[in-house]
């Protein structure tokens, strides 16, 4: 399963329940009970929103924790870039949803871990929600 940028950053910075599902996450992933995969490039996208949001010590702190994380870590290569260029033509997302699916081809995934419904859009892209995946992770 790859999984998004969004889990890390609701995980940083929501206090709801929503924030809550993704550290569960974040600690199933720190334990080893739970294997992903994420590309390089969500590494800049939590560092960008938590600057925002919560100054860029505590960001580059939490973004470090998260690059340590026992996760399969993709590169972008070029055969990422045509793939998006493809996905780009076929749908309504945005350049960085794009490369992330294409990232996500190239490597064999077809389930994102993600709150971004655009990746709904997506055809043979199975996005599930923290909520979801927790339930359905607990329940086995």
């Amino acid at each position: 399963m790859y999984i998004d940028s969004n889990i890390f950053i609701f995980a940083a910075i929501n206090q709801d329940e929503l924030g809550e599902r993704c550290r569960n996450i974040i600690k199933l992933i720190e334990e080893r009970k739970i294997s992903c995969a994420a590309s390089y490039l969500i590494i800049d996208e939590i560092i960008w929103v938590l600057k925002k949001r919560i100054g860029k010590k505590d960001a580059l702190k939490i973004t470090r924790a998260s690059l340590s994380l026992p996760i399969k870590w993709l590169n972008i290569d070029e055969s990422s870039i045509i793939k998006m260029l493809d996905v780009l033509e076929e749908t309504n997302i945005d350049p960085r949803d794009a490369l992330h699916t294409a990232c996500m081809i190239n490597n064999g995934f077809s389930t994102i871990l993600s709150e971004d419904k655009d990746f709904d859009k997506i055809k043979n892209i199975r996005r599930m929600e923290s909520k979801e995946f927790l339930e359905n992770y607990y329940s086995k």
